[in-house]
């Protein structure tokens, strides 16, 4: 149960600190594909955030064929990723309901672990695509939307914080 806690307070960290390192940048790169959930299928959420962040960054045409460009180039790996990331997910649970050994566990969760290190990395690969095409007034106004965004989310935060001490 230990090592369970700690897989869980170790995934939880990496999306957690994937979600802060990004700032919201990975609505830049639509994927189309929103997983099992699908109320955001067919990519319409993050295409329309997309065009709000284009319009807010004044993005030139070339700018954005070169981000639509940049993430057709890396579509096909990331659905392998995610299906890879599935698989392991099915294992790790079809382990834990068979009560596997902890030494199965620990397999799997290194598995885990290294692709979302994996994902993590595209991440930042494709932030640091992103940055490189916007001229320097752009990444001012991103800075700024950035730090916007960040203040929302804390004000979200603080009122859910505040919601929980008052039950």
């Amino acid at each position: 149960m230990k090592v369970m806690n700690k897989w869980k307070a170790l995934a939880g960290s990496l999306i957690i600190g994937g979600a802060l390192t990004t700032s919201g940048l990975v609505m830049a790169f639509p994927d189309g594909d929103h997983g099992p959930r699908g109320h955001h299928k067919g990519g319409f959420h993050r295409e329309h955030m997309f065009d709000r962040l284009a319009d807010e960054l004044d993005l030139t045409e070339g700018q954005i064929a070169q981000l639509e460009a940049n993430r057709e180039a890396g579509k096909e790996n990331r659905k392998a990723d995610r299906k890879a990331m599935r698989e392991v997910h099915k294992q790790l649970r079809e382990a834990i309901e068979s009560g596997a050994d902890q030494a199965a566990l620990d397999t799997l969760a290194v598995k885990l672990g290294q692709l979302e290190v994996k994902k993590f990395q595209q991440m930042h690969e494709q932030r640091t695509q992103f940055e490189s095409i916007l001229t320097p007034e752009q990444k001012t106004r991103l800075d700024e939307l950035k730090a916007k965004r960040e203040a929302r989310h804390e004000k979200r935060m603080q009122r859910w914080k505040d919601s929980q001490n008052d039950e």
